[in-house]
């Protein structure tokens, strides 16, 4: 990644900055490692792999160099981690195909959607704009093509900005906020596709609109601040029926 970035920057001045600060260093190495093992280059060319490196260093050096650059991280984690939900819940397949992520199966995740992608396109509003402008196709192939890039892409992003948390030390000892998070971006955001389709709650009906709004603040409580976001999301839902994820925190992908 730092000789792509010596391409568009300089040398010196991409490798002056990782020598210069540790933590940018390994960042950008976690980066690169990530790229190399899923498939975003198959669906971009490499000017846009060029273009895609140089707004991720930067966004890396912008956590690196703010005046909290927890806080910093934490931002950017958390509006990626929306934009990739919106993109993971449509990916997942429906049983019994293998499902990569681990998701589906846990509260409010079916795999249901992925087999409705033009319906969702044609309901959401930001995904229908972010659609039809990368493609004139409105068949279910297309989206599906553009639909695979941007998710890649925000993977990609998604977990480098985690690489930067893990590094920043940002992280709880006995059970780490960042799966459950991602669990809980995703069921909201099905939740909310499903509603456009009027679809039916993926969650129990007794506990569809208390699961949805429980699931739907924990980036609130990441965006605070709190050192312990998984306790404090218990905590705070401790005496209500939500359904908690079951797998395993550490090894879900």
């Amino acid at each position: 990644m730092i000789r792509w970035l010596g391409g568009l920057f300089g040398a010196r001045t991409a490798i002056e900055a990782s020598r210069d600060n540790p933590i940018l260093r390994s960042v950008v190495n976690k980066a690169a490692a990530i790229y190399d093992q899923i498939p975003l280059r198959d669906f971009i060319t490499d000017a846009g792999r060029d273009e895609l490196s140089r707004q991720l260093f930067l966004e890396i050096n912008g956590i690196c160099n703010a005046a909290d650059p927890i806080v910093a991280c934490r931002d950017k984690l958390v509006n990626m981690m929306l934009r990739f939900a919106s993109y993971q819940v449509l990916i997942i397949p429906p049983a019994p195909e293998k499902d990569p992520s681990g998701l589906r199966g846990q509260p409010g995740i079916t795999g249901e959607l992925k087999a409705r992608l033009v319906e969702v396109v044609q309901k959401n509003d930001s995904l229908r704009t972010e659609m039809y402008e990368a493609t004139e196709s409105r068949s279910y192939d297309a989206l599906w093509k553009v639909l695979q890039r941007s998710y890649w892409q925000s993977n990609w992003f998604l977990r480098t900005f985690d690489a930067a948390r893990v590094e920043l030390n940002d992280v709880e000892k006995d059970h780490d906020w960042y799966h459950l998070f991602t669990h809980a971006a995703c069921a909201n955001q099905e939740h909310v596709y499903r509603w456009e389709l009027d679809m039916p709650p993926a969650f129990a009906e007794d506990v569809a609109k208390t699961a949805s709004f429980a699931y739907a603040i924990f980036s609130d409580i990441v965006l605070s601040g709190d050192e312990n976001p998984v306790t404090e999301w218990r905590d705070y839902h401790k005496d209500c029926d939500i359904p908690m994820p079951t797998f395993d925190l550490e090894t879900v992908g």
